[in-house]
């Protein structure tokens, strides 16, 4: 399997063969997907994440650091635009029952010290819960590698169109790990559009609603028959409203 971070990043992080980024894609038209986040370490990107409520931030565990940089509102991640909100985690929670090895689990909430202001630039999206049937094309957005194996990451957000994947397709395409009841996969079976490196924690869009955080996939990355793993965030509802109504992470 892979993580996602920044290739810097991999030598402390990474626990296998795979990884997610944006490739085969188009750059989003700008403000499109307001619930953006890209988490920053030492002011490079590191993973993306995704503004589910006005203080709480959600991305994969596997992009826990020992400090994080939260940026919204963004477009040009190297250029000040006007319409961003620069904050910080002030608590990192990550699931208690993430597993390093498997990936199952893999996901965390980041509580903001104070609340973002929400307008056209920065907004929250919603948790889908409804059943996707497969095949259901949904949206992938990011800041990662838009080329594998070799790395070349964008300044502008990206954007990919993927399609559900069957879990028992998902299981064929990944006989040597384990695809659990957790995990959401969404690919092209012909290969040439996935997300990758620098994608973690990003959003799976389906519907108009998150149904998915990129967390693994194949290096190299979008090849046909090989979908990207992406946490069902629908399983952690519980977990996530009791999070947000303790304002702490929870044991």
């Amino acid at each position: 399997m892979f993580l996602l971070l920044l290739a810097v990043l991999l030598a402390t992080a990474v626990n296998g063969s795979t990884y997610n980024r944006i490739i085969g894609g188009y750059e989003c038209t700008a403000s499109s997907q307001p619930w953006q986040a890209t988490l920053q370490y030492f002011d490079d990107h590191a993973c993306g994440g995704v503004l589910i409520h006005k203080q709480w931030v959600l991305t994969a565990a596997h992009c826990k650091l020992p400090s994080i940089n939260i940026q919204l509102g963004d477009h040009n991640i190297q250029n000040f635009e006007g319409s961003e909100q620069f904050t910080y985690a002030d608590k990192i929670c990550p699931h208690p029952d993430f597993n390093p090895v498997t990936y199952d689990n893999d996901i965390m909430l980041l509580k903001l010290p104070q609340p973002v202001t929400l307008n056209e630039y920065v907004k929250t999206i919603p948790i889908g819960c409804t059943a996707l049937p497969d095949d259901t094309s949904c949206l992938v957005s990011g800041w990662g590698t838009t080329t594998s194996p070799e790395a070349n990451y964008p300044t502008n957000l990206q954007c990919v169109e993927v399609k559900t994947v069957p879990p028992a397709a998902c299981k064929e395409a990944y006989p040597n790990d384990e695809i659990t009841d957790n995990m959401l996969c969404a690919g092209v079976q012909e290969g040439g559009k996935d997300s990758c490196q620098g994608d973690s924690g990003g959003p799976l869009v389906c519907d108009g609603k998150l149904y998915g955080i990129t967390s693994w996939g194949h290096i190299p990355c979008a090849e046909p028959n090989h979908p990207g793993i992406y946490t069902k965030v629908c399983n952690y509802l519980t977990w996530i409203r009791q999070t947000i109504n303790t304002g702490d992470c929870l044991p």
